[in-house]
Formats: structure tokens, sequence, C-alpha cells
């Protein structure tokens, strides 16, 4: 027996000795036999312990079974419109409805009043053509029924004629003290002598108006007309708005009148 398990007994049998002989025996070895007594009144329990540390995360366990469906939700708003679908057939055939009234007989034709309108409606088509020919002119101006008109061109006798009847009219031929001044404003404007439709080439010193007739109104300059060398049949308008006659040949400018 090691010298620390010895010296360990020796202080026990120390300690017990006296509880059985009533003297300790220092060196014996030998432990008295102890009688169990009863046992002791329970004592208090403890306080409890802490909390243990956590312990590693288990293993996964297997999946559950599917559980009973729930209530159902509150209707969500309505979604965006979505594209227009295709064309859906043709619907079938409905049944044949029923017979209408007969309509009421139409009254008789007053064929005079259909010509008559018929009639006033062409006027009024022609004169309507003839105000957009004179309002393609530049300068417009009014003496009762009677426009007249002129874009400030020149032209001699023949051509001049023939521009203002390509556009629905005549050329300007003044009747009145009226009439001439409104083509005097021409002259006066344009700076410039405008031919009349008035002419005697047919007759000499017979002047007329190219519609035919002889004139009914003159405003002559001093000496005119003279004729010229025998060469001036037709008549100019001149800057003081009286007369000349003049070579139709030459180029003045032209004034149409139109009658609307």
């Amino acid at each position: 027996m090691c010298p620390y398990f010895t010296v360990h007994m020796l202080v026990v049998n120390a300690l017990l000795i006296p509880l059985c002989h009533g003297k300790p025996d220092l060196t014996s070895t030998n432990v008295c036999s102890s009688i169990q007594g009863p046992p002791g009144v329970p004592g208090n329990n403890g306080l409890h312990g802490r909390d243990g540390r956590d312990g590693r995360e288990g293993p996964k366990g297997e999946k559950g079974d599917i559980g009973s469906p729930g209530q159902r939700g509150v209707q969500g708003p309505p979604g965006k419109m979505g594209p227009v679908g295709p064309q859906g057939k043709p619907g079938l055939l409905g049944t044949k409805g029923q017979k209408g009234e007969d309509g009421r007989a139409a009254a008789p034709c007053d064929m005079g009043r259909v010509a008559a309108l018929e009639a006033g409606l062409s006027t009024l088509q022609n004169n309507f053509n003839k105000l957009e020919k004179v309002l393609q002119l530049l300068q417009v101006k009014k003496v009762g029924q009677k426009h007249y008109a002129t874009d400030g061109r020149v032209m001699n006798f023949e051509s001049a004629h023939k521009k203002c009847q390509t556009i629905g009219g005549l050329l300007a031929m003044p009747k009145t003290e009226e009439e001439n001044k409104v083509i005097h404003d021409f002259v006066s404007f344009y700076k410039n002598s405008a031919f009349l439709g008035i002419s005697d080439v047919k007759k000499e010193g017979s002047f007329e108006y190219i519609t035919q007739g002889n004139i009914t109104y003159t405003k002559w300059s001093q000496g005119e007309p003279n004729d010229y060398k025998g060469k001036e049949d037709c008549v100019e308008m001149v800057s003081s708005g009286s007369w000349n006659d003049k070579n139709c040949g030459e180029e003045r400018l032209v004034v149409c009148q139109f009658e609307i």
C-alpha cells in the first residue's frame, strides 16, 4: 500500500475511533462498524439551475401533411383591360318582319316650276363663275350692277378684248359719268392709259361699242377724235379721264366689265 493511502486512512481512523471506543488509537488501521441511523428529514429543494445552452440544430424532419384550405380572401381590384378579341361569327338570320304600310302618293309635279328653278340655278351658277374669275383680278370696283376689274396688265386692243371675254366679261364701255370715273381711278392708280370697248373699225368716224350699237355717252378730249395719220381706230382713256382715238396695235391697260 502506498504511503499516501496509509496516511489518508490513519486520519480517517483517528476521527472515527473516538466514536467507537472512546479513545483514539492512532496506530490501529481498523475502522469500527457503524449502525445505520434513521433517515434524516429531507432538505429543501435547491434553486433551479441556469438554463443550459441551446443544443445543435437537429436534422430536418419529414414533410408534414397538407393542411386544410383557408377561408376565401376578399376580392381584389379589377385588372387592366385585355386586348380586343377576334370578331365573332355572324349571328343567325332573324325572322322576317311584317310588311309596312303603303306610302302616300306623290303630289303632281309642277314641271313649269321645276323649269323655273333650274333656270334660276343655272343663272346663279353662271354669275358665280363670273364673279370667281373677276376675283382673280387685283382691283375691283362696282357701279350699279356692273363690276369693273383689272390686274394691271397691258395689251393691244384685240388681246385685251379676248382677255376680258375669256373670263366672262367685256372690255370696259363707260356709258355714264360715274362709270367713266371708276375706269379713270384705275388709270390714275396704274399711271397708264386704258383701252375702252369702243372703235370705228367698221366705218371711219362712226364709233360704236364692241357689242355693236352707236355710243350713247362720250368724253372726248379737245380736238379728238382726229384719226392721226389715218391709223387711229380704237379709243383710250388718258390720265385726265377724257378720251382719245388711238392705234389699236399699241398696248394699254386692260379694264374689264362684268354685269352680275
